[in-house]
């Protein structure tokens, strides 16, 4: 993954499932990646696009909902650095 490239940045963790996670990446082991002061977000309980509501994070700021947060990595589709989401 090139772990120096996202260490102690926020990231955005989109899963094969409803499930975004935004926080920032402080670890990983052989099946988690690790994210603290995280947000772990349904987007299947919104009426917000995906794109929308990252948008509306990058302005606003992360609203962690999660202290720490484990992700099996067997479940992530892409990572993307905050910053890096696009405006429309």
């Amino acid at each position: 993954m090139g772990k120096e490239t996202y260490l102690n940045k926020k990231i955005v963790v989109d899963t094969s499932t409803s499930w975004i996670y935004i926080g920032t990446f402080i670890s990983e082991d052989e099946k988690y990646l690790i994210l603290e002061k995280a947000d772990a977000y349904d987007i299947s309980e919104t009426t917000l696009s995906k794109q929308e509501y990252l948008l509306r994070v990058k302005q606003d700021g992360i609203v962690a909902n999660r202290e720490k947060v484990k992700i099996l990595k067997d479940k992530i589709v892409a990572i993307t650095i905050l910053e890096d989401i696009l405006e429309k």
